[in-house]
């Protein structure tokens, strides 16, 4: 058999233990100081810039209300969806923070009760993930007019 060439890279499609929040300072931190963040229903981000432990620009954690989903297999099966949905698309995340040198701990909710399709799931995560580019650039272009005005 032949062998395909991989046009992309293959380490953009896992999601490995580094990229996950474990510190339980940062998610102290991340509850505490986190922005207010936003809310595309049925999603809520949240996060918040902040060293982290591993060379990774963006740790992630993923939460499912146990009063929305009082059985553990519910709550499981949720963050296995929204890990699958994250891993299939950070690579528009990671691409837009290449230039940047902040790391971001982020926190990803949903907040549905009901079960929602998949496809629809998809298109409302891509468009929670552009608007998280755009706010990273808009508090980076922030940064970079407050350190003009005080030089």
């Amino acid at each position: 058999m032949f062998k395909q060439k991989v046009l992309y890279n293959t380490m953009a499609f896992t999601f490995n233990k580094s990229e996950r929040l474990c510190s339980r300072n940062i998610i102290e931190k991340l509850f505490s100081k986190g922005s207010s963040g936003f809310t595309l229903f049925p999603f809520r981000f949240s996060w918040v810039e902040t060293p982290l432990d591993s060379t990774n620009k963006v740790q992630v954690i993923f939460i499912a209300a146990k009063k929305r989903y009082p059985q553990a297999s519910q709550r499981n099966r949720v963050k296995r969806n929204l890990r699958e949905l994250y891993r299939l698309n950070k690579h528009l995340l990671y691409d837009s923070l290449l230039k940047n040198e902040k790391q971001y701990a982020l926190m990803i909710s949903y907040i549905a009760k009901d079960k929602i399709q998949h496809q629809e799931m998809v298109k409302v995560f891509n468009k929670c993930l552009i608007r998280l580019i755009t706010e990273f650039e808009k508090a980076d272009t922030n940064t970079i007019y407050s350190i003009d005005k005080i030089l």
